[in-house]
């Protein structure tokens, strides 16, 4: 029974353990050694899990993504394509800009799993500042969600227009004013409301790139020669 017992405890708890549980034996201490052998295989199991658990790698936590902001820097004439909510007082550009603002901040608390989520919040951000264009501005690019186009230092800004020699008043879109604003807004960033001759303007600056001037061609009319034969002067 004793020589049973041995190499049972010698396959199931290893060398050193079985030489313990062998004096124990050769003493006469018999008594429940079938359970004290369990609890040793229950124990020795749970040492080899706790090393595995404790030795294993933890995973590393997972980082949010933060998208870089590019600023680009040249010495190039820049022109902006920008958009514009105008009304006719402050409360109202106040409001507005607030409700922007505040959809915005929606958009940024969203968890960031896409890369490309900045750039969509973005589209969403000028699909809104377009919706509110079209239904409140007072501005007759209201019916074009508020969109101006390219704007640029400089670029010439008339009130009214001559044709056949007759001046035809047109309203006025932008100021000098506004474009200055325009051009020193950061994109997707909306300011304070804008005053103006024209009342109360909110921006929003959407994209900007290197102003191309427009090549004027000249043409120089050369005289024509007289046919041969006549003595017409050129």
């Amino acid at each position: 029974m004793h020589e049973a017992l041995w190499v049972l405890v010698g396959v199931f708890i290893g060398a050193p353990l079985g030489l313990v549980i062998g004096g124990m034996l050769c003493s006469g201490k018999v008594t429940d050694m079938e359970t004290e052998i369990m609890n040793l295989r229950f124990q020795r199991k749970a040492l080899r899990e706790e090393i595995d658990i404790q030795t294993s790698p933890k995973p590393k936590p997972r980082k949010a993504f933060v998208p870089k902001k590019l600023v680009k820097t040249t010495d190039k004439p820049q022109e902006y394509r920008a958009r514009q909510i105008r009304v006719s007082t402050l409360e109202s550009a106040n409001i507005f800009r607030q409700a922007i603002v505040g959809f915005q901040k929606e958009l940024a608390s969203e968890p960031i799993d896409d890369p490309d989520k900045p750039f969509h919040d973005q589209a969403k951000v000028e699909n809104y500042f377009i919706r509110i264009a079209k239904k409140y501005s007072t501005c007759s690019t209201k019916v074009l969600g508020g969109d101006l186009d390219w704007v640029y230092k400089g670029m010439n800004i008339q009130p009214a227009a001559t044709f056949g020699g007759l001046e035809m008043k047109k309203e006025g879109i932008v100021t000098s004013e506004l474009i200055d604003a325009i051009t020193q807004s950061e994109k997707y960033v909306i300011p304070e409301p804008i005053k103006t001759k024209l009342g109360y303007h909110i921006i929003l600056s959407c994209e900007n790139r290197d102003r191309v001037e427009k090549e004027k061609i000249m043409t120089q009319l050369k005289p024509k020669s007289a046919p041969a034969g006549t003595n017409i002067p050129t």
